[in-house]
């Protein structure tokens, strides 16, 4: 269970047997179908998932309106990390846009292999840095780039995304309509 896990870790931390086996007893596979719900806002986030298939949506509910926060796709984790982490109750929902497949730990396994592994505890630190440099870089493009700027560093950076995620998703996680959005892309 967990090959594809296993071949991110493999490239990513150096781990020997015994931590791997120990991690893949604290993994549980769960199946999403379209549209189903991995977390939703106000719950508190009980399980962190890694994507093996497909991707989610992360996104706000404000007054009735959907606001994409992000996107995360294959070999990428997916859940409120500061609600599992704090216990207090997710800000956003995570949402499969199509079918997926991931394996999920637990807050207290999380943490039994962070106390035991060194391995994982470098993972873990791996990963808070790498979501930390993608928020401030997105809030930085956010306050200095135009829309315009925006697509374009979209479409070098994650070009995947546009072949799947659907454009009034892709608008909306640009802080655009999906109208400005058309007007970009048609201008290209």
């Amino acid at each position: 269970m967990g090959e594809e896990l296993k071949a991110y870790l493999d490239k990513v931390v150096p781990h020997d047997d015994d931590a791997w086996q120990a991690m893949q007893s604290s993994l549980k596979r769960r199946q999403l179908a379209r549209h189903e719900h991995f977390l939703v806002q106000g719950e508190v986030c009980r399980h962190l998932g890694f994507i093996a298939e497909g991707y989610v949506r992360l996104y706000y509910l404000v007054g009735g309106e959907e606001i994409t926060k992000d996107f995360n796709f294959e070999n990428e984790f997916c859940g409120s990390y500061a609600s599992f982490i704090s216990g207090q109750p997710a800000l956003f929902n995570v949402m499969a846009m199509e079918p997926v497949r991931l394996y999920t730990i637990s807050r207290d396994s999380q943490l039994m292999l962070f106390e035991n592994y060194f391995c994982w505890q470098k993972l873990g630190r791996l990963s808070m840095e790498r979501m930390f440099i993608k928020k401030e870089q997105r809030e930085a493009s956010f306050l200095l780039d135009s829309p315009e700027a925006r697509y374009e560093k979209l479409l070098r950076e994650t070009p995947h995304w546009v072949q799947r995620v659907p454009l009034k998703y892709l608008a909306s996680y640009l802080g655009i309509t999906p109208e400005t959005l058309s007007r970009i892309r048609n201008k290209r």
